[in-house]
């Protein structure tokens, strides 16, 4: 249980920081006048349950810049809308590196 804990409180300030770098970095854009191309991008996940997959979404979601648009549980994908496709394959690693994997820990999929 205090395992759980720490992962829990370390996906927690990692989301709070990834926040507060994109509001910043969106923030710019937006007051620069920026216009850098946005998309759409799929990405796979691991094994996650649906709770976790939706807890996934939702932190994507609520970081500025990105948003769920869906969530295929069959293929374990992600449809993201993302402000700057440019940073397509850097959002797509940080979601995976510091979002996932403890979100994995948390929501592991269940075994059929």
């Amino acid at each position: 249980m205090r395992f759980r804990s720490l992962v829990f409180g370390r996906l927690m300030v990692r989301f709070l920081g990834h926040c507060i770098l994109a509001g910043i970095t969106t923030a710019r854009m937006i007051l620069s006048g920026a216009q850098p191309p946005a998309g759409l991008v799929r990405v796979r996940f691991g094994p996650l349950s649906q709770t976790g997959a939706a807890v996934l979404g939702a932190m994507i979601t609520l970081t500025p810049g990105s948003t769920t648009i869906d969530i295929d549980m069959e293929r374990r994908e992600m449809l993201l809308h993302l402000l700057d496709m440019q940073l397509a394959k850097a959002s797509v690693e940080t979601i995976r590196r510091d979002f996932e994997r403890d979100i994995a820990i948390l929501f592991p999929a269940r075994s059929p």
